[in-house]
């Protein structure tokens, strides 16, 4: 997990001092991980963590290992910390032993939860809430005037300033999820040099415009948004600028990620296990590089992505054999990967008439 420190201020101060147990939970997943940095820096010394920390996740979590580092004491320090993510997705067993764990009260252990919606009405998450030495925090969603907010204080945590009008174009020109934002925002304070932040810079930085170029057209396909793709593809064609895509870069930028996304579905499919852990499997672990391909796999069945790497062969095809108009080719294009992926009858080229599915 990727911990990013120096966070601007979120509205929930907590007290490490006051608490040995702490269930954070929520969509919010940036604003959770910072307070378990928070947390864990309060407790730990970066020369011991290797000895008085441990991190479970979904993958690497097994009541054996739990128990072993909760009831084991800290090595020259005061207190260890045995930190579980995805509590939400742990088994009646792990439950049960984090149960007894509460239960003996042993304050050399710093026991730290995170998830995304555990059902607080099992029993476990019900004695978490009446211990004593516990602190639970929901981290909802944040609203677009508290991003809005959030991002106005990040930059000024660092030291900057940046125009209304740039706050309003930022806002409108990344995604909702303060992890990206930070790295947008990040980008923005290392051009500028102390300087503020203006409209010019963040068309500079981010490129804008910034809902007309190829990752935004990646972004709408994967989300198969066909009308946001087909205007977002439109003015990328007919854009003037001298670093333009053109159809044949568009269409093999888009195969690159379905074929991608392929290899993540065809090893979630044969070994039987999420599109996440298959992701994570190939080394697509990237939280921004790798977002889309991701999701890919996540919105198109394998079935459909067999099938849509014939419509991204047949569209090569045709813009490099002149046998379409090169817009109309990758419109054509878009519509089938979009809105037939799972369209039997959908007709290719005759050169794909042996291939059918």
């Amino acid at each position: 997990m990727i911990y990013i420190v120096n966070m601007a201020k979120t509205s929930t101060n907590i007290d490490p001092s006051k608490h040995t147990i702490y269930l954070l939970t929520g969509e919010d997943r940036y604003s959770i991980e910072q307070k378990v940095v928070e947390i864990i820096s309060h407790y730990m010394d970066e020369d011991l963590k290797d000895f008085n920390f441990n991190h479970f996740n979904e993958e690497n979590v097994s009541p054996e290992s739990i128990s072993l580092a909760l009831f084991s004491l800290p090595v020259m320090a005061d207190k260890r910390v045995v930190y579980i993510s995805d509590i939400d997705k742990a088994n009646s067993e792990v439950t049960d032993l984090l149960l007894k764990f509460l239960q003996k009260n042993i304050d050399t252990t710093i026991l730290i939860l995170t998830g995304v919606k555990p059902d607080k009405r099992k029993v476990f998450f019900k004695e978490i809430t009446k211990n004593p030495n516990s602190f639970s925090q929901e981290f909802k969603q944040k609203n677009e005037k508290e991003i809005m907010q959030w991002m106005s204080n990040y930059i000024s945590s660092k030291g900057m300033k940046i125009s209304h009008k740039g706050l309003m174009l930022l806002s409108i020109s990344i995604s909702a999820q303060l992890s990206n934002i930070a790295s947008e925002i990040d980008k923005l304070i290392e051009y500028t040099s102390g300087s503020e932040i203006t409209e010019d810079t963040i068309e500079d930085v981010l490129g804008i415009s910034k809902e007309f170029n190829i990752f935004k057209l990646q972004t709408s396909v994967v989300e198969k948004k066909l009308s946001v793709a087909l205007n977002i593809c439109d003015n990328i064609i007919r854009s003037k600028s001298s670093n333009k895509m053109d159809p044949i870069g568009i269409n093999l930028f888009l195969s690159r990620i379905f074929i991608s996304a392929f290899e993540i579905s065809y090893v979630a499919l044969t070994n039987r296990i999420s599109i996440d852990s298959a992701a994570k499997k190939q080394g697509y672990n990237n939280p921004w590089r790798d977002a889309d391909t991701i999701t890919c796999a996540k919105n198109y069945k394998a079935a459909e992505l067999i099938r849509i790497l014939r419509y991204l062969l047949e569209c090569d095809i045709k813009l490099k054999s002149s046998y379409q108009d090169p817009k109309t080719a990758v419109f054509v294009l878009l519509e089938k990967v979009i809105k037939h992926g799972e369209d039997k009858e959908c007709e290719y080229l005759e050169y794909f008439d042996t291939l059918r599915a």
